[in-house]
């Protein structure tokens, strides 16, 4: 959902834009024939996976599954989706733009399937979006989130247990 019609944007209209609010956040690792789709997210300049803040009328998965065809135009089940991981802690921190400051507490999500793929994206926050091998991964510049999205998947598939993983990440 773009940013002004969220509950984000919703928040920062009754309380402003003075200090950092905490955010549950959703990541979703789709996977394809040895690919990931990636994101390109213009606010960070960078390649990150599929995600955003958790909107309060739905569930995480819910979240997630609406996160995959807003950003990446991917319909996932979200019965599909598989917790693999979360992210959190003092310095998990996103600085917008526009000034504002959210510490964000993500859970991310793995699909190996999806139904289809439609040309439909969210271009307010996406310039592009990109099915990329690993090795294309270790290329890119990853957003802050990317990186520790992307960490939690790779320990993930080493050893297929669920990882929590504190994120650090320097804004100023």
């Amino acid at each position: 959902m773009p940013y002004k019609d969220s509950y984000v944007a919703r928040i920062r209209t009754k309380i402003g834009h003075d200090f950092t609010l905490i955010m549950p956040t959703i990541d979703v690792i789709i996977e394809n024939e040895g690919k990931l789709m990636l994101i390109y997210n213009r606010d960070f300049d960078g390649w990150s996976f599929p995600g955003g803040y958790v909107e309060p009328e739905m569930a995480w998965t819910e979240n997630a599954a609406r996160e995959a065809k807003e950003e990446a135009g991917l319909l996932v089940d979200s019965a599909d989706l598989e917790l693999i991981g979360s992210v959190s802690g003092p310095q998990y921190l996103a600085k917008y733009p526009n000034g504002d400051r959210a510490q964000l507490f993500a859970n991310i999500f793995l699909a190996n399937k999806f139904t289809a793929e439609i040309s439909e994206i969210d271009e307010s926050e996406i310039d592009e979006k990109k099915w990329m091998t690993p090795d294309e991964i270790k290329q890119a510049r990853l957003t802050f989130a990317g990186e520790a999205t992307y960490r939690v998947y790779q320990q993930f598939k080493q050893t297929g247990k669920t990882q929590n993983i504190v994120g650090v990440h320097k804004i100023d």
